[in-house]
């Protein structure tokens, strides 16, 4: 048991000394299950994915296009630092077997802001997202499909118990803040946006 215990001390040691830099927000409101944040206009650097599966999108075809870009594959063949969270904004298809609209970003570190290289992947573009007001809620583990949408239900649940007032249950972001070497420790949010009021 002591063994366990040192070794998951140690991996947490290693998590904060290889910590990356992490999209600013500013924290709203907290309540027991989800916060209220509010991100600025910022740079991302994005790519979209028709799938029926999160998994299938995220892992196996929109990361690997955004991480060649921080790899390099770049108009200045520079190596950019990760950041976090990956976020994937999911608008879901009009049915259970139909095909779901996934668009993953990566946070460009504050370093590029005012400047990021030009992907030189068509299918790969620098976006320029609005701020953006959401509520998220966070879990841990690994997560697969299923964990995603139990997780984004229940803060439709609470969100709705609450009285929270203008939010946009029709689209929801996922986000996901640790490499896939992280054992001990994993956080993951689901966001639902908050409509303009005014």
């Amino acid at each position: 048991m002591r063994t366990f215990a040192a070794l998951a001390l140690l991996a947490q040691v290693c998590q904060l000394a290889l910590a990356i830099e992490s999209a600013p927000y500013d924290l709203v409101n907290s309540a027991e299950t989800y916060e209220e944040r509010v991100y600025p206009a910022q740079k991302w650097v994005t790519t979209s994915h028709l799938s029926i599966s999160h998994h299938e999108a995220t892992n196996d075809v929109m990361f690997r296009k955004l991480f060649n870009y921080i790899d390099g594959q770049n108009d200045a063949a520079m190596k950019i630092d990760m950041t976090a969270p990956v976020t994937t904004l999911v608008i879901p298809g009009e049915g259970p077997n139909c095909e779901n609209n996934f668009t993953m970003s990566f946070y460009v570190p504050a370093a590029h802001q005012d400047n990021p290289p030009t992907p030189t992947n068509p299918d790969v573009y620098i976006e320029e997202r609005p701020e953006l007001h959401v509520f998220s809620r966070r879990f841990h583990g690994f997560a697969n499909d299923e964990d995603w949408i139990v997780n984004a239900a229940q803060l439709h649940d609470d969100l709705v118990a609450a009285g929270e007032e203008g939010v946009d249950f029709q689209t929801y972001y996922t986000a996901g803040y640790d490499s896939p070497y992280v054992i001990i420790g994993r956080n993951n949010e689901v966001w639902f946006m908050k409509n303009d009021m005014n």
